[in-house]
């Protein structure tokens, strides 16, 4: 399985949100890649930032590299666990997309991209299983959302005291909630600590029930 977690806008906890599906994924489920479009999920889980090369530079467009050179790209992070980090801040000329995307069609791994705001390009959502919209119930990132890609399913942040509800979210966007997870400052301290990794079944586990 395959997902592509995005927003519409900043500050929607996505790159958290991606983070901690992907560990619960490899502890439920089994190996998972999680490739870092980015450049914020070694933060998020508690890594050294890599120096070296990663996605953006695997997708260059005069490397040839294949699929064992992406997973040699990866850090470890638990056993079943491995994050591609971003490395260079920007593709070098046109992405390898295609390429990208055929690995993803064959891996035996489950695939989780953190794509953030960026640009989804066609060539990935046409083999990824689900693309995840990742947001607060928010005016602005409503607005701004309607604009996008329409996901398949919605992830909702919920956050006290606003005036939209998480049925209005689904109704805007015209897609189904995936989960409601609430904006606790219990993940944000186990973020802060570096502990996403040992604390996401407790943080997250009763929200991603699949």
């Amino acid at each position: 399985m395959s997902t592509i977690f995005m927003s519409s806008k900043g500050g929607n906890c996505t790159t958290v949100t991606a983070a901690a599906f992907s560990v619960l994924s490899a502890q439920r489920n089994g190996k998972t890649l999680l490739i870092d479009l980015c450049g914020d999920v070694p933060a998020v889980l508690g890594l050294p930032e890599s120096t070296g090369p990663g996605i953006n530079d695997w997708l260059a467009e005069r490397n040839t590299a294949d699929a064992q050179a992406l997973l040699m790209l990866g850090t470890t992070v638990t056993e079943n666990l491995m994050v591609v980090q971003r490395g260079s801040r920007f593709v070098d000329g046109e992405p390898r997309w295609k390429e990208l995307a055929a690995i993803i069609s064959e891996s035996s791994f489950n695939v989780i991209i953190d794509a953030g705001t960026g640009y989804l390009p066609d060539e990935l959502v046409a083999v990824i299983g689900e693309v995840t919209m990742v947001v607060k119930p928010c005016y602005l990132t409503l607005r701004r959302a309607t604009q996008h890609f329409h996901p398949h399913n919605i992830i909702v942040i919920k956050e006290e005291g606003r005036a939209l509800t998480v049925n209005d979210v689904s109704h805007v966007l015209h897609a189904p909630i995936a989960a409601q997870i609430p904006y606790d400052s219990a993940i944000s301290r186990a973020v802060d600590a570096g502990l996403l990794v040992s604390r996401a079944e407790v943080l997250f586990g009763p929200y991603f029930t699949n």
